[in-house]
């Protein structure tokens, strides 16, 4: 089965989005709460970008921003929400442009979901079953989800040091070649990642299990 990819217009999104993203990071520096769990050094580097090398990095072809597409709790809770309950009421109150950029950014995706959840996927880095869902909300619903600014928006995979290490300096290179390598070495971690927080607990898991390896009998 063939599955469309994003469109020319779509990246160009990404690509802005990316930009306005990196400016509100680099406006608000090492104070941002969107840096998550960033490694210090990276942080700084990463607020400290100039203004071309931010333009290089926004070229990446998925969105920078993480909307918490994997944490299923918070969107299990934000999809079945009552819009006339305290959804609203309980948002912690955002800066003009952070909730600009969210309203913008989910906005994107909700309608990159509906038009072609396989291209929304490669972009946000998400499982089909989030864009699925995403898609299937209302406009209202959506915008009561995006005054949630403060809660919803964060750096994507924020934890991968070597990820944002990759994108950081060879992402960020003035060699179109090298730059692009490392977008797509980038796009291929992220949609690759296991859900799971720390893939080590399936290594820990599997050397526990006593399950009976295979054994092969010695000839006579």
């Amino acid at each position: 089965m063939d599955f469309q990819g994003p469109s020319a217009t779509d990246y160009a999104n990404v690509t802005s989005l990316n930009r306005a993203f990196l400016a509100l990071l680099r406006r608000n520096g090492n104070s941002c709460r969107c840096l998550g769990e960033l490694r210090p050094p990276l942080a700084e580097k990463l607020v400290g970008l100039t203004a071309g090398q931010a333009d290089r990095l926004a070229a990446t072809p998925f969105l920078l921003m993480s909307f918490r597409e994997r944490d299923d709790r918070f969107w299990e809770a934000a999809f079945a929400a009552d819009l006339g309950g305290d959804l609203f009421a309980v948002a912690p109150a955002a800066s003009d442009d952070l909730a600009s950029l969210v309203s913008a950014g989910l906005g994107f995706a909700w309608q990159l979901s509906k038009q072609n959840a396989y291209a929304a996927r490669l972009i946000c880095g998400a499982s089909l079953h989030w864009c699925e869902q995403l898609a299937e909300l209302t406009f209202m619903h959506l915008l009561s989800i995006a005054g949630r600014a403060e809660e919803v928006l964060t750096l994507r995979c924020a934890a991968e040091s070597a990820l944002w290490t990759k994108l950081l300096t060879s992402g960020i290179s003035r060699e179109r070649q090298v730059r692009r390598a490392a977008h797509i070495s980038a796009l291929q971690s992220v949609l690759t990642r296991t859900a799971m927080p720390g893939g080590r607990q399936w290594r820990t898991a599997a050397c526990a299990a006593h399950t009976p390896s295979l054994q092969f009998a010695e000839d006579d």
